[in-house]
């Protein structure tokens, strides 16, 4: 699985990353700016994501319209047959209006910060991304 952590604190993508080395390939991005260009490249060079792990509170550009751009891309650039990149939500913002919002955006998933170990994994799971815990 190949996944794109964005969140501007470092120590956050430490602990996703963490969890989530095991699976596969694990890129980081501290600024929305930075993951619209990795993921636009990895698009580009016919290697998406499988998963974008994504903070909605950002400076300059927000989790909402990181979202958002990063399905426009994909609209542009995947062939309508092709899986989509899953997007999960990682945030703080526990508040039903911020979680309605970000499904409205097309996320996939939604995990309030601290992110639970066994939460993410099973939602990886339901998503068909893994089948199992690595041992």
């Amino acid at each position: 699985m190949k996944t794109l952590i964005i969140d501007d604190d470092a120590r956050n993508c430490k602990l996703l990353e963490a969890i989530l080395k095991d699976y596969g390939e694990c890129s980081v991005a501290l600024d929305g700016n930075s993951a619209i260009k990795l993921f636009e490249e990895s698009l580009k060079n016919k290697a998406p994501f499988d998963l974008v792990c994504l903070d909605i509170m950002m400076p300059e550009k927000d989790g909402y319209e990181v979202l958002r751009i990063l399905r426009n891309l994909e609209q542009n650039l995947v062939p309508p047959t092709d899986a989509k990149s899953r997007i999960i939500m990682v945030t703080a913002l526990a508040e039903q209006e911020n979680k309605a919002k970000a499904f409205y955006e097309n996320c996939d998933g939604y995990l309030i910060k601290p992110v639970e170990r066994k939460l993410l994994i099973e939602m990886l799971n339901k998503m068909g991304l893994i089948s199992k815990s690595p041992t």
